[in-house]
């Protein structure tokens, strides 16, 4: 045994000295680094930035040593660049450097759009596994595009029926997203009219006092209930309080001491992630009901005019001429009428649908934390209101409400519900600089060597309120700059993102598939709360975290956004 465990010491010792000489040879080692004392001996600056709010350690470090830095990693893995930088439209974190925008310029490949070139950390593939499955959220290369292939016309501008064919489909079709919209107005009305009951029961010196991650978060979860998978659960059903339970626990654990060794651990040592260790290997239980719901609904009969993503996905699968010419030879032959038997990989991609993670945690966050900004600007609010009452509300209105579309672009700049993404090079690369960067010893250089194994964070919330580009007030709630003539940057100097040249739903072959139902929830959301309730802020110092989406703490405890909320004076009347 002690033999064993020398050896062991001995190839681990040998593995980070290999890693720390390899970095001795790049630029990593000369360039500005983060404050030492900040550091931990044993954590390095990650622990650090960990227990802080999102982005906030890079901002204050970018501001005091420049836009390209590095930062002590834990576990003596050696220096991590931080890169805040604009790669067509992304930024990255160097293997611990971080950089702005706009010290970079064209990335040659950029990583968000060589996404196979780029690989998730394997680090957060458990996570990934134990809440969403082995899906397309979890797959790569070849595995991901084929999974990506299957799910994308539920998430199109195209819908098509049992019986139409390519050549009979019409100009004016629908979109697949739009027909789903009537079923998210009606969750967000069911919603408001939930609190609005509970208000007008509520007494004492804290009436009015409510904690929107109790509603917000359960009124998404009823929609991607209803729009993926045309089922209606309903608040009380026992399945939708118990991923709502395991969801709160999952967030607060997430956001302890022990997730962040762990991630760190698994990252240096993968293997850990196969160990018989239950709190890894079990799935999460919205997992576990999503996939429940889909195997029952795949031995079923399919609604041949269902509009939800799964009726869409499994319709699809017999158009073989239209969207899937590369099934025909792979499909069992079924009788269309009789029960649906499908190609096996489509039943991977629709019981794999990260429904959870994409569908309720995302949009929920987004609009709690607009609610809060709203909550502070009453003017904001008020105006919002105004033109929310002026008009009635159906999806073909919400979309294009102009001040309503300014709040929603506004709330996703600053609120991207995922922070961050961590990616890993598996081959050596060239990334020029768009200025050139001066390094410790006083040489500049203009392009960055990332090689094999490299680690990037890219960090979303950055690129989206980097003051170098949006100018002093980057972090501030300002609808208006997306209503003026000159209020947005350049998008030449912007994300490309699919939607607002924002980095909020990421770009290229990973770009968000379901982008367009996401920015349906919000503004559906936004449109029929603010129309109902007026906001106001209780002073309570709501933190935003990363656990591991986007979410609020108070004093330490997750799902916390406590506002005082009041039926607008409309909705008394």
């Amino acid at each position: 045994m002690c033999t064993i465990l020398s050896a062991g010491i001995a190839l681990l010792a040998a593995a980070l000295l290999l890693q720390r000489i390899s970095q001795r040879r790049s630029v990593v080692s000369r360039l500005p680094v983060a404050p030492a004392e900040e550091a931990s001996i044993l954590w390095g600056h990650e622990y650090k930035v960990f227990k802080g709010e999102v982005s906030a350690e890079y901002t204050r470090w970018a501001a005091l040593l420049g836009q390209v830095f590095r930062i002590k990693t834990a576990l003596f893995q050696g220096d991590r660049v931080r890169d805040r930088r604009r790669q067509s439209g992304s930024t990255a974190y160097f293997s611990g450097m971080y950089a702005d925008q706009r010290s970079s310029p064209k990335l040659s490949p950029t990583i968000i759009q060589n996404a196979y070139t780029y690989l998730k950390s394997q680090a957060f593939e458990p996570i990934v596994v134990k809440f969403v499955g082995r899906g397309v959220a979890w797959a790569e290369g070849e595995e991901h595009k084929f999974q990506r292939r299957l799910l994308v016309p539920a998430f199109t501008q195209v819908i098509v029926t049992s019986t139409t064919v390519a050549y009979e489909i019409p100009s004016y079709r629908l979109s697949a997203v739009k027909g789903m919209a009537d079923d998210v107005l009606q969750c967000a009305e069911k919603c408001a009219s939930r609190l609005a009951s509970e208000l007008e029961a509520q007494e004492g010196i804290s009436a009015g006092v409510f904690n929107l991650s109790l509603y917000i978060p359960a009124c998404s979860l009823e929609t991607i209930c209803r729009v993926g998978f045309g089922r209606d659960f309903g608040y009380e059903n026992s399945d939708v309080q118990a991923i709502l339970g395991s969801w709160r626990e999952d967030i607060q654990k997430f956001a302890t001491f022990p997730a962040f060794l762990a991630l760190r651990l698994i990252g240096m040592f993968p293997w850990i992630a196969k160990l018989p260790i239950p709190a890894v290997q079990e799935d999460g239980y919205a997992k576990k009901v999503i996939q429940r719901v889909a195997a029952e609904l795949l031995k079923q009969h399919s609604n041949p005019d269902g509009r939800d993503i799964f009726s869409i996905l499994v319709r699809e699968s017999w158009e073989v001429n239209f969207c899937f010419p590369f099934l025909h030879v792979l499909m069992p032959q079924t009788d269309r009428n009789s029960s649906v038997t499908v190609h096996p990989a489509l039943q991977v991609a629709v019981v794999n649908m990260p429904l959870r993670m994409a569908g309720f945690e995302t949009s929920s966050g987004v609009v709690m934390f607009a609610l809060l900004d709203l909550a502070r600007n009453t003017e904001a609010q008020t105006r919002l209101r105004e033109e929310l009452l002026a008009t009635e509300l159906d999806w073909k209105t919400i979309e294009n409400l102009p001040y309503l579309d300014a709040v929603t672009r506004e709330s996703l700049r600053l609120h991207p519900s995922s922070a961050e993404t961590h990616r890993i090079a598996i081959c050596d690369d060239t990334i020029p600089l768009r200025w050139p960067v001066t390094l410790q010893t006083g040489e500049t250089i203009t392009v960055l060597h990332p090689v094999l194994l490299q680690e990037f964070t890219i960090p979303y919330t950055l690129l989206n309120t980097n003051p170098a580009i949006w100018g002093p007030n980057a972090l501030d709630f300002v609808p208006e700059r997306w209503m003026a003539s000159n209020g947005v940057p350049l998008s030449t100097d912007l994300p490309h993102g699919p939607w607002s040249n924002l980095s909020t739903f990421a770009d290229g072959p990973r770009m968000c598939i379901g982008w367009r139902l996401g920015v349906m929830q919000v503004k559906t959301l936004l449109a029929v709360m603010v129309r109902t309730f007026e906001f106001k802020d209780t002073g309570a110092k709501v933190h935003k975290m990363l656990a591991p989406t986007l979410q609020p703490f108070v004093n330490g405890e997750a799902a916390m956004i406590p506002i005082h909320v009041s039926l607008a004076h409309s909705s008394r009347e």
